[in-house]
């Protein structure tokens, strides 16, 4: 026993540790490409006539913060959104963001939960021109919508 020897695994290469970086960074390049498309493609909405468009959102500031409206309409159409309108809300003391269905459907639901906005509710309106509304309260840093630092 005193004289073990260490053998060396047959067959099998040793990588560096900055091949496995790259690999791991591919990895992750995948994934957010995959991401990205899967995004854009679930916020569509199937018209009476069978066409898909995306899905209509008209962005409100609630908050009185100046610029946050074009902010978060960028982020929104990166993930396939159609923000339609953007102004101020009728007033400036939302303290938390309301996204508001117009509509019937999963896709608004959808998108409240992946900007993560802690408030979505049914307030159908078949004469609007948005199938939602999204209200930027007070809380809106709490949205993922990329806000800048």
């Amino acid at each position: 026993m005193a004289g073990k020897s260490k053998r060396r695994k047959r067959g099998r290469k040793q990588t560096s540790i900055g091949q496995r970086v790259a690999v791991a960074l591919s990895v992750i390049v995948l994934v957010m490409c995959v991401a990205s498309i899967s995004f854009s493609v679930f916020f569509h909405r199937t018209d009476a006539d069978g066409k898909q468009r995306p899905l209509r959102v008209e962005l409100l500031n609630g908050s009185g913060v100046a610029g946050i409206a074009e902010t978060a309409r960028a982020a929104l159409a990166k993930m396939g959104v159609d923000v339609v309108a953007v102004g101020n809300a009728e007033r400036f003391d939302y303290g938390e963001s309301i996204l508001v269905a117009r509509e019937r459907g999963t896709d608004v639901r959808l998108l409240g939960e992946m900007i993560r906005c802690r408030h979505v509710v049914d307030q159908l309106d078949k004469e609007a021109s948005a199938d939602a509304s999204l209200i930027l309260g007070a809380d809106y840093k709490d949205l993922a919508l990329g806000w800048p630092e």
